[in-house]
């Protein structure tokens, strides 16, 4: 019973501040969403269908550029998120393993996406303009294009596991409001459901990202 009491004395200790570590997910939402949807291929479906030589030729360094830096930031911010929770969870008196495994996911997230943003950050160095430019026949770094097109996406697959432990942590342990796990839930359901309807595994990068900044916002905001 001491125990017990010890552990809830020391979780309210944070009851009254409010959890702005949680802020480095809102950093990580936006910056992925930049990444991802802001700094897109300028490729159209027309170029894609007219094979590589249309597609290739049609590509500009200055998103992939944009993209670099907004990634490694996101990969950076997910990070710092990832210590705020595994801080958090230690002050609770819950032994979930979703609550331990919660910031693992993120960390998982992150280093997925140092390769995935990496291979934006080889394009705008080989493509024309960049300090590479020129170093490889373009028939050679079409690989990248190709490697590029759901990598970015498919990397925030950690951050969709995250999601739901983050749900779980919401309705079974009661740590976080409700409407965060309802939230964290739908950022872990639809992937999923992509993935069994069509074996896609990219939709985690175009919720992952919105649902981060939304609940990360939102733990950051609320007091205790």
């Amino acid at each position: 019973m001491t125990i017990v009491q010890d552990q809830l004395a020391v979780a309210g200790t944070a009851t009254g501040r409010r959890s702005t570590w949680a802020l480095w997910g809102t950093a990580a939402g936006m910056s992925g969403l930049i990444a991802n949807i802001v700094a897109q291929s300028s490729v159209t479906e027309d170029q894609r269908a007219g094979g590589f030589e249309a597609a290739f030729s049609s590509l500009e360094r200055g998103p992939y550029h944009l993209a670099a830096m907004a990634g490694f930031a996101a990969v950076a911010c997910l990070l710092m998120l990832a210590a705020g929770f595994r801080r958090w969870a230690d002050e609770q008196p819950s032994r979930s393993l979703a609550l331990r495994a919660l910031p693992l996911a993120l960390v998982a997230s992150a280093g997925a996406l140092v390769a995935a943003y990496g291979i934006k950050g080889q394009l705008a160095s080989y493509l024309d303009g960049g300090f590479n430019e020129g170093a490889y026949p373009d028939s050679e770094l079409y690989v990248y294009f190709l490697l590029d097109d759901l990598a970015g996406f498919t990397g925030w697959w950690g951050v969709a596991v995250a999601m739901g432990c983050l749900a779980w942590v919401a309705f079974r342990e009661r740590l976080v409001p409700r409407w965060i796990g309802v939230v964290a839930g739908i950022a872990l359901a639809a992937p999923v459901g992509f993935l069994l309807a069509f074996g896609f595994t990219g939709f985690s990068g175009v919720i992952c990202p919105l649902a981060l900044l939304v609940v990360a916002t939102g733990l950051a905001l609320r007091r205790g």
